[in-house]
């Protein structure tokens, strides 16, 4: 596996930490973490409703999955100034992706980078990355009835509703594409 993962899109940058990284973000280290990515990681995505508070078992799942335990990407506004890059959110899969299972993502941005796409870009890209991993039946999203922005997000990368999998959430989906 490379020393780095990341891929671009349009208007971002996004980065799949290692399992060192990850451990050096539950340490504290962030501004170690920051410079090796290149980029900020603010106190509004530290702090805020990020894969921070799932850290613990994400170090876990990664440890324990085989080959390229990487499936989390952090979301980077690249800035228009040189050295203005900072992590807007974070978008990956609920676990590694396993051949002809569906994978469940989730995605979050902070407040003042919503309603500009991005988290449209970003999921859209995940999704394309999972199709092309391996033989990933779908992606799912479970979101709560309230959560009307992400719901947008997940009809405007070509999902559909599903039927619900638990009461406390919608779901919807994308089934992998026919070849």
């Amino acid at each position: 596996m490379e020393d780095r993962y990341e891929m671009t899109t349009a208007r971002l940058r996004l980065y799949a930490p290692s399992l060192a990284e990850v451990s050096a973000l539950l340490r504290g280290e962030r501004a170690d973490v920051g410079a090796r990515i290149g980029a900020a990681l603010p106190d509004e995505w530290w702090r805020g409703p990020s894969l921070i508070r799932l850290l613990p078992h994400l170090r876990e799942d990664m440890t324990r999955a085989l080959g390229d335990a990487r499936w989390i990407w952090l979301v980077i506004d690249p800035g228009i100034d040189p050295g203005a890059a900072r992590v807007i959110g974070d978008v990956g899969c609920h676990g590694p992706l396993r051949d002809g299972a569906e994978v469940e993502i989730g995605y979050s941005l902070v407040p003042d980078a919503r309603g500009r796409g991005y988290a449209t870009e970003a999921v859209a890209a995940v999704i394309e990355w999972a199709f092309a991993q391996g033989q990933v039946a779908g992606v799912i999203a479970q979101i709560e009835a309230a959560n009307a922005a992400s719901q947008r997000v997940a009809v405007k990368v070509g999902m559909r509703p599903l039927p619900p999998i638990s009461a406390e959430y919608l779901c919807f989906g994308i089934s992998r594409p026919s070849a």
